[in-house]
């Protein structure tokens, strides 16, 4: 039986190298911290390698976002032990990495 994984532990997460690499960095390092400080659930806001704060609502983070950062790249994501999976359809992943594509 070939059982797909629908989610991984936040300790399993790759190292991101693109252009959200420091702010991905920043919540690898601290998410152990945050969870154990009891916040699994509710979400951050980094910016750079500051961590701005953490709210309980998706809204209030980015309403937070939003204000302080008009304009400007920030990191709003969902502090969770268990990741959820996201996957590409192939056809797009083949698409985007074909050479005879560019």
């Amino acid at each position: 039986m070939n059982e797909r994984r629908s989610v991984i532990h936040w300790t399993e997460l790759p190292e991101d190298t693109g252009p959200l690499a420091t702010v991905s960095a920043v919540y690898r390092r601290e998410a152990g911290r945050l969870m154990i400080e009891g916040h699994d659930g509710r979400w951050v806001v980094i910016k750079g390698e500051e961590i701005v704060g953490i709210w309980d609502t998706r809204t209030e983070a980015f309403a937070v976002a939003d204000k302080r950062y008009p304009l400007e790249p920030v990191f709003v994501k969902q502090i969770l032990e268990w990741e959820p999976l996201v996957r590409l359809p192939m056809k797009w992943y083949l698409w985007r990495n074909s050479p005879s594509q560019s």
